[in-house]
């Protein structure tokens, strides 16, 4: 079962970061935009994993989602990797304040599972990925666009932490979830010593 662990966004926000692909102009490159249910920010890519693997996965993310508690997050800014002069990964991401607390639930998940499929994610770079350039028409046009993109949309409170079934499919990959974790209110005391402050 091909797996991975994420938070989910709202769908006015998913909206407003699909939006951002029309500032783009078609004949400057081809891009396959993400699909607007699929939006979501990826905290661990599991891959295949066996069931018994599984219910570990689902084991960690119970013990996690009760040390951690609900934050507010936003989307900020944008950006492609690895830089726009050959640019493949169309992006949107958050603050650094909340890149501290995404680091925190990677970090407590990874441990728990303590998986030796996973590598430690040392470079994780908390983004939302918006499309992949498959090729460039027009690299000077393309650069200027992708420079001028802005994005900052209102908070919104993430409230759990989704483990996701992905299916390859011809027409895309499909995701289901498998569970939900829900965070803690904020009024209950947080006791994992890796959490930052919010």
């Amino acid at each position: 079962m091909r797996t991975f662990i994420a938070i989910d966004l709202p769908k006015a926000v998913k909206t407003e970061i699909c939006s951002l692909g029309n500032n783009i102009p078609p004949d400057s490159a081809r891009i396959k935009w993400v699909r607007k249910e699929n939006i979501h920010l990826t905290l661990v890519f599991l891959g295949e994993i066996s069931e018994q693997q599984l219910e570990a996965v689902k084991l960690a993310c119970q013990v996690v989602s009760q040390k951690h508690k609900t934050f507010q997050m936003s989307i900020q800014k944008s950006g492609v990797f690895p830089n726009t002069k050959k640019p493949r990964i169309v992006w949107v991401g958050i603050s650094q304040r909340e890149v501290k607390i995404v680091h925190s639930l990677v970090f407590d998940i990874i441990k728990e599972m303590n998986f030796s499929l996973l590598d430690k994610r040392k470079d994780f770079n908390p983004h939302i990925t918006l499309g992949r350039v498959k090729s460039i028409y027009n690299g000077v046009a393309l650069k200027k666009s992708i420079e001028s993109l802005i994005i900052e949309t209102d908070k919104f409170l993430v409230r759990e932490i989704i483990l996701f079934k992905s299916v390859l499919c011809p027409g895309g990959a499909v995701y289901t979830p498998l569970k939900k974790f829900p965070l803690q209110p904020k009024g209950i005391l947080n006791k994992s010593k890796n959490q930052y402050p919010y």
